[in-house]
């Protein structure tokens, strides 16, 4: 029996780890959106390899802190590909009286990936710089909550440490070139949440849209489900 596409995706998410057995070097952590609608109001959010807190700190400025993990391990554990980043941003934000919010966050973090082959014969370990601008609309109630984000990223790696690989394999698998150029993404992001007040479930769907040119072992989908808990008083009026 053919699953639906939308039934795929969230299979994707839950209980699946981002990163697959093809050297995988970059994989899109989930998009931290916060729809602030008042001074003070803040977002905390427990996602599938994410951890992600907001606050606004001013009527029209907001915070944020992301935290992410991603790994694979093959069933004779004999292939490891493992992944984790930090970022931070700051952003501006805004809403009308029906509640359609708008928001921009720009911000800077770092990602670390190893990958270990063949009983650690082989070893693979780069780390990056991560930028990234997300616009996003959206509209808030105490019940639903839905957004969409466009965000633009762009990551840096410094020269890989390699051990193991032969300089065909790393031409195969780009680790040779990996450091020459950045890599930019597009990730258009749909951001679904229901539950009531404080606490709802979040639901993520997206892509990861290479726009450079340079080749790069990437994961193509931005997806995740968790918790999103917020503490506000708007919607007690």
């Amino acid at each position: 029996m053919k699953r639906l596409p939308l039934l795929n995706w969230v299979l994707l998410s839950v209980g699946v780890l981002s990163f697959a057995s093809c050297r995988t070097v970059y994989a899109p952590n989930a998009i931290n959106t916060p729809l602030f609608q008042e001074r003070g109001e803040s977002k905390i959010t427990l996602a599938t390899n994410n951890l992600q807190a907001a606050t606004a700190v001013s009527d029209h400025i907001g915070i944020m802190a992301n935290g992410y993990f991603n790994a694979f391990t093959s069933d004779d554990r004999a292939f490891r590909n493992n992944g984790y980043g930090l970022e931070a941003g700051v952003g501006v934000f805004g809403s009308n009286e029906n509640r359609i919010s708008y928001e921009a966050y720009g911000g800077v973090g770092f990602l670390n990936v190893k990958i270990r082959e063949n009983n650690d014969a082989k070893n693979f370990r780069a780390q990056g710089t991560k930028f990234f601008i997300q616009p996003a609309v959206g509209w808030v109630n105490p019940y639903f909550e839905v957004a969409f984000s466009p965000r633009l990223s762009v990551v840096k790696y410094g020269t890989p440490e390699l051990s193991g690989y032969t300089a065909q394999e790393q031409a195969d698998y780009y680790f040779n070139t990996l450091a020459d150029a950045p890599h930019a993404f597009i990730e258009p992001t749909l951001i679904l949440r229901g539950g009531y007040r404080w606490v709802k479930v979040q639901a993520q769907f997206g892509r990861s849209l290479k726009l450079t040119k340079n080749n790069l072992n990437y994961d193509d989908n931005v997806g995740s489900v968790g918790l999103i808990f917020n503490l506000a008083r708007w919607y007690r009026d």
